[in-house]
């Protein structure tokens, strides 16, 4: 926040205001010089992509706007000077189209409200991001007064600037969604009274004023939807204990066992306090875009046997089918098996950065391998089963 006195005519240009007589004021009056700024601020860019397994609380949009500077004049008898002048910049939502989401946890516990989208709510934040909600939302400031007994005060800086986020506020149903502008809130904002007691403040009178309300238009497309996980069969072949398996942790080569996942979505990518589009500066009449962040998927696989090996992706074969193979295992990678794959950690999640182009197939890149486990193998079916999640982010 930004809020100075200074002299009358340095802020004008010249044009001075008049000081005033120690027995015009009784106290320090403040007035709203740039008129009441009430705006439908229109929401963009069009698309955006929420992934339906990021943790709720998780921001999926976010953009910011910038409200024209504002200012108030301000005079003050002779009697207050050497006093200070104590007052607060405040917000608060002033219209709520739908009610609370009941987020209770995070950084924007009781700031967001419902979108009419299930598991998706709004919050408008300040610039620092705290949710501005119904209660009021103040910023202290002071001025020592002076013999000019007039002056100009000037609201800009971060006490202009305000986000509009979407939050997953609960599960979300993979589909398609319209966040529309007109369910999000309204908010008030202006000079307020001090909200602490001072010593050697002076009285004022004309607060609270509210120089800015601006709500929002247009709707947001919001694509939550997945792609088709197929089941995929690997086969890794045939081979001889005596020429492949000499020592432990003797292995065969990779073999491709990647899956594709198929039927996607175009993905358009989110954004966030990093990426944040400024949907409009009052100032200059002009907004900017920017450039949405990818979204990802996390694989993680489960096998159906037991473990042998978590963090090198070894898992037992399958010892329940009739004539199976002893001392082997199967060893998952996370790469192409033409190169050298990463091993694959059981406990972790591998990621994938999804394209923005609309690609319909997305490949999935594992490999597989036997392994020796134990010093003598003896021959027979080696298989075995393993789950892999998708999680879309």
């Amino acid at each position: 926040m930004k809020l100075s006195i200074n002299n009358v005519s340095g802020l004008l240009g010249g044009v001075l205001l008049t000081a005033a007589s120690p027995a015009s004021w009784a106290a320090v009056a403040v007035t709203l010089n740039t008129g009441v700024q009430t705006v439908v601020v229109p929401l963009s860019p069009p698309q955006i992509s929420a992934g339906v397994d990021v943790p709720v609380g998780t921001v999926l949009y976010q953009a910011s706007l910038i409200m024209k500077d504002g200012t108030f004049t301000i005079k003050w008898p002779a009697s207050d000077v050497g006093k200070y002048f104590y007052y607060t910049s405040s917000a608060f939502v002033s219209n709520t189209p739908q009610p609370s989401a009941n987020l209770t946890t995070g950084p924007y516990a009781g700031g967001v409200y419902q979108t009419g989208i299930p598991g998706i709510g709004v919050a408008i934040l300040s610039a620092s991001g705290t949710p501005i909600t119904t209660t009021k939302l103040y910023a202290e400031a002071q001025n020592l007064l002076g013999s000019e007994l007039a002056g100009l005060l000037t609201e800009s800086g971060a006490s202009n600037v305000r986000n509009v986020a979407l939050i997953k506020t609960g599960p979300l149903t993979p589909g398609t969604y319209i966040a529309s502008g007109a369910n999000f809130p309204t908010v008030t904002q202006g000079l307020d009274v001090s909200q602490t007691s001072h010593t050697n403040a002076a009285a004022t009178s004309g607060l609270p004023v509210y120089n800015w309300i601006f709500s929002f238009q247009g709707n947001i497309t919001v694509s939550a939807q997945t792609c088709t996980t197929p089941d995929v069969a690997v086969t890794l072949g045939t081979y001889a204990i005596a020429e492949n398996f000499t020592a432990l942790n003797s292995t065969t080569p990779w073999i491709d066992a990647s899956v594709a996942l198929i039927n996607c979505p175009k993905f358009y990518g989110f954004y966030n306090s990093t990426n944040a589009p400024l949907l409009m500066n009052y100032n200059t009449g002009t907004g900017t875009s920017t450039t949405s962040l990818n979204n990802t998927i996390g694989v993680r696989l489960t096998p159906a046997t037991s473990v042998v090996d978590s963090v090198n992706g070894i898992m037992a074969i399958d010892s329940t089918v009739v004539g199976a193979a002893s001392g082997v295992g199967i060893q998952l990678g996370w790469g192409d098996s033409s190169q050298t794959p990463t091993l694959f950690n059981f406990a972790a999640e591998q990621t994938i950065t999804l394209p923005k182009d609309g690609t319909s197939t997305i490949r999935v890149p594992l490999s597989a391998r036997y392994i020796q486990t134990a010093t003598t193998p003896t021959p027979g079916k080696a298989n075995g089963k393993v789950t892999f999640t998708i999680n879309y982010y």
